[in-house]
């Protein structure tokens, strides 16, 4: 929806609304130049208050992925307005007929109330209806341009000069050595390759299949590392066919390579770990390293796009936090299952 259609729906709607109120109000005998001056309050105060609300389901919108915890928002917000417009019209009729009534029957604040709550509740239901499409299909672009930028800097990393020449080297050396791991490693570089290429992406895919990408990319920067990198996996079988963001393990794989394992003298650990527990699913990435404090880096650029791609995905319910200690860094995804 459009700005211009929104305050045409908003002033139109609201118009029509405190018409009916109007009319019904005159019908009933009430003073038709007292109800036409609050009537036309109602609906510049409607008009606010409903706009209000709607900054607020923007933001709660991208907060809250699950309908529940939104749909409970937006019954709060209704009920809070309606409140609201009830005690306005009480006050600004008994103000405009110089004249206070303290004893307003509870049965027309009681039907007054259930209007208020009608028209607005029927505005929300409306709002969110008419606005869905288009926030789908706005989510749907910004999924796919953070899935492209992850794609990217993959893509970028397995096929700079430095990661190709070294590959490419260390299969060299092991054409006459050892033919059929040079075979093995040709096959892996194919499949990195192949994986960082593919575009035909859903948003999530099953964990199995970052495993092997990773399992792939791995096996090749063993060849350069040598028993310099040690590699650990404890995988929950349970967690095979859960749906994971594409190329989310790669990325931090990659950054605890990158960032942890080349940067230290001696042998690095990095551990792989992921669980499957309280419905949720836990990723583990355990490096030797420590966190940089250097400004911002393409590692730092790659773990904000994670972070915008699970808050798209699945809202509040996910996090990836890192943490530095004891000559180790750890990053944590969690995502719901």
């Amino acid at each position: 929806m459009t700005a211009q259609k929104y305050w045409n729906c908003q002033v139109l709607g609201w118009t029509a609304f405190g018409a009916l109120g109007l009319t019904i109000n005159v019908l009933n005998g009430g003073h038709l130049g007292v109800l036409l001056i609050t009537h036309i309050l109602f609906i510049l105060y409607s008009i606010g208050l409903t706009h209000l609300f709607r900054r607020q389901i923007q933001k709660r919108r991208v907060r809250y992925q699950r309908g529940a915890r939104l749909w409970l928002f937006l019954a709060a917000g209704v009920l809070l307005i309606s409140v609201i417009q009830t005690a306005l019209i009480i006050l600004s009729s008994s103000i405009i007929a110089h004249h206070y009534q303290p004893d307003w029957p509870l049965s027309v604040i009681a039907a007054l109330e259930w209007g208020m709550m009608m028209g607005t509740g029927i505005w929300t239901v409306l709002y969110i209806r008419l606005t869905e499409k288009r926030r789908q299909e706005t989510r749907e672009v910004q999924l796919k341009l953070a899935l492209r930028e992850a794609e990217l800097r993959a893509l970028e990393s397995q096929i700079n000069p430095h990661f190709l020449f070294n590959c490419l080297n260390s299969i060299r050396a092991l054409v006459l050595l050892d033919p059929p791991r040079a075979q093995d490693m040709l096959t892996r570089l194919a499949n990195v390759l192949r994986h960082s290429l593919r575009h035909d992406r859903q948003h999530t895919v099953p964990l199995a299949s970052e495993i092997e990408a990773v399992s792939d990319y791995l096996a090749l920067e063993a060849v350069r590392f040598e028993e310099r990198l040690r590699v650990q996996f404890a995988v929950d079988a349970a967690t095979a066919q859960c749906a994971v963001p594409p190329m989310l393990l790669q990325t931090l794989v990659e950054n605890a390579i990158k960032h942890g394992i080349a940067q230290v003298a001696g042998n690095g650990d990095l551990i792989v770990r992921a669980e499957h527990r309280d419905g949720v699913i836990r990723l583990t990435v355990e490096n030797t390293g420590q966190l940089s404090e250097a400004p911002i880096s393409s590692n730092q650029l790659g773990i904000a796009n994670t972070r915008e791609r699970l808050r798209l995905l699945y809202g509040d319910q996910a996090s990836l936090i890192l943490n530095n200690g004891n000559g180790r860094v750890i990053a944590t995804v969690q995502i719901p299952a």
